[in-house]
């Protein structure tokens, strides 16, 4: 486990700063108090690249990516396949079990405080805790950068994966700490899934639709 953090250090030590300050504003902060912080930042350009960016920790999304890393190698194929699904039956489960009461940014709100909303974005009210598309972000992008080597695309992975995170608490639709549980399910999961694969030394799981891709050594 420690190789596999030092040789993702670029995905790693910026998700734990944001670990480390997402725990402070939930230690010091109600959730109402964060979030109303939050919403009070805005523009028309963020308007524009949040409501774009949310669509990176959807299902399309992964399978996009999956369908690009089919012609590269099967074993990311796997990796990125099992991480988003498993992590992401672990969030529906949660949402609609043990938290299937906590509602949305939305919904909390009503008739409290006029949060900023956009208006073409259709917010949606229960099922708040944790966040899927926050889950999947972490678990789809975390897969590939602890599959390839180079540290930007590792870092690029990362922001990719906090866009996504953030676009849900900007847009409204959850609060940190539902983004915040989603990233630790999605990066948990995503971690043994590659360990799980790693030890599997079937010759195919290198190979690709095109043979052996040199693209597989990034």
């Amino acid at each position: 486990m420690k190789t596999i953090f030092k040789a993702n250090k670029a995905f790693f030590i910026p998700y734990a700063f944001f670990l480390v300050i997402g725990t402070i504003l939930i230690i010091v902060n109600t959730k109402a108090e964060t979030h109303l912080e939050f919403n009070s930042f805005h523009n028309s350009f963020a308007d524009v690249i949040f409501y774009y960016a949310t669509n990176l920790g959807n299902g399309y999304a992964a399978v996009f990516l999956g369908i690009l890393l089919l012609f590269i190698r099967y074993r990311w194929v796997i990796i990125l396949a099992l991480s988003t699904i498993i992590s992401g039956i672990i969030t529906q489960v949660l949402k609609h079990t043990l938290f299937s009461d906590i509602v949305r940014p939305k919904k909390f709100f009503e008739g409290v405080h006029e949060l900023y909303l956009l208006p073409n974005v259709d917010n949606h009210l229960y099922n708040s805790f944790p966040s899927g598309h926050t889950t999947c972000a972490f678990a789809l992008y975390l897969s590939i950068a602890l599959c390839v080597k180079n540290r930007g695309i590792k870092l690029l992975c990362f922001l990719l994966a906090i866009a996504a995170s953030y676009s849900r608490i900007y847009l409204s639709q959850h609060f940190l700490e539902d983004v915040y549980a989603g990233s630790l399910i999605g990066t948990i999961t995503a971690l043994f899934v590659f360990i799980f694969m790693q030890k599997r030394p079937a010759a195919w799981l290198n190979r690709s639709l095109i043979g052996n891709n040199r693209l597989s050594g990034l």
